[in-house]
């Protein structure tokens, strides 16, 4: 391996981590389960990608599949974690889960129902 293969792993490492600990830390102090869906969802999908970045990289040489299978991981990444966010916040808004105080503005009230035997107002 090369010094710059080096250097590039560890920098793609170390800026993964990073991004995975910035979603960590924001899945603690933000008020409200919106603002935490979207730390997990933003950054922590950023951070498991340079993740594997960098296992692709490392491994490279070792076998042809590692670079399609880590692409694929980044592909599914990129493709299950935004969506399960979403139907997360989704749902828990629909279960009236309380928005914090620092919320200004609800563009979804009145367009999603809030309870599940409410029906959806047609605009």
């Amino acid at each position: 391996m090369s010094a710059v293969a080096g250097v590039l792993i560890a920098a793609t490492m170390i800026v993964g981590t990073f991004l995975v600990l910035i979603a960590s830390i924001g899945l603690v102090r933000f008020p409200d389960v919106f603002c935490r869906m979207h730390a997990a969802g933003k950054a922590g999908t950023m951070g498991i990608s340079l993740i594997i970045i960098s296992s692709v990289i490392c491994f490279a040489g070792v076998d042809n599949s590692i670079l399609v299978r880590g692409l694929l991981a980044i592909f599914f990444q990129f493709l299950t974690t935004p969506t399960a966010t979403h139907l997360l916040a989704r749902s828990s808004y629909v279960r009236n889960y309380s928005l914090t105080d620092r919320t200004v503005v609800d563009e979804l009230k009145g367009m999603i129902p809030s309870t599940p035997d409410e029906t959806y107002v047609e605009e």
